[in-house]
């Protein structure tokens, strides 16, 4: 299915579910895509937190990776690579990657209107003014028809993915790919199995695709970050408070003007 070759998870998701989602679902497969792509990497540090200190801790960063110059991104995604956009060798903390991405998004509602905005899923939803005021994502009548398509195709591949990864792996591989970050939304897919698939078959395979991405021999190399839900909701849950007091309805009072900077105004 050509365009799940062409759009991200969280675009995915916003077609097959969208008003059910939560901010932090959709950053959170953000920032696996980008990092299956390697536009950002993961990079584990181990040292004291105090020169003092005879204990050793392993700190978590997120850097630059090594497709970041060359990939063009979507504008949902400006919300992780905007701090790499001023200075390309920063190194940073991962909770605080996290929350600088979450203030950059701002709140549920405006990280949908983002994400929709990009030109390969815009056409599926109804521009209207009363969905908007409500904040409600409505889909045309080709966005309905294509969220079928699309659970339908993926509920095959996850049907299908075990089998074909332990009894035709050349198979399998030639659909993880053709759907880009979106494996991630598989119910069924082993990442640890796929861990053990000779990499050089995977390299073949990404050949043979077409893949535009340079993510050589080590293309799974964050299966074990990925499965790590504790890690990922750690932070997030975190900000649980913040996103709903920005999914609220927009403070009107004495706004009249979007000159005023108030945050009622888009």
């Amino acid at each position: 299915m050509k365009i799940l070759s062409q759009i991200t998870p969280a675009e995915t998701l916003l077609i097959k579910n969208s008003n059910s989602l939560q901010l932090k679902d959709l950053m959170k497969f953000t920032f696996m895509d980008l990092l299956l792509k390697k536009v950002i990497e993961i990079k584990e540090i181990n040292k004291r937190p105090h020169p003092l200190d005879t204990i050793v801790v392993k700190y978590t960063y997120v850097i630059a990776g090594k497709n970041f110059k060359k990939y063009k991104p979507k504008n949902h995604e400006l919300i992780y690579l905007s701090p790499f956009g001023k200075n390309i060798s920063l190194q940073i903390l991962f909770k605080h990657f996290i929350q600088i991405a979450h203030d950059y998004a701002n709140s549920n509602w405006k990280y949908k209107k983002l994400t929709r905005s990009n030109q390969e899923i815009n056409k599926y939803f109804k521009q209207a003014f009363w969905p908007n005021l409500f904040r409600i994502n409505k889909l045309t009548k080709n966005g309905i028809i294509l969220k079928n398509e699309i659970s339908s195709y993926l509920n095959g591949i996850d049907e299908d993915i075990d089998n074909l990864l332990n009894n035709d792996t050349a198979k399998a591989l030639k659909l993880l790919l053709s759907i880009g970050g979106n494996i991630f939304l598989l119910k069924n897919l082993d990442f640890q199995l796929l861990k053990h698939i000779d990499k050089e078959l995977i390299n073949q395979q990404k050949l043979l695709d077409g893949d535009n991405y340079d993510t050589d021999s080590d293309w799974w190399l964050y299966m074990d970050f990925f499965e790590d839900d504790n890690m990922f909701d750690s932070y997030f849950d975190s900000f649980d408070d913040t996103i709903d007091s920005f999914d609220s309805e927009f403070d009107t009072s004495d706004c009249s003007s979007c000159d005023s900077g108030c945050d009622g105004c888009d």
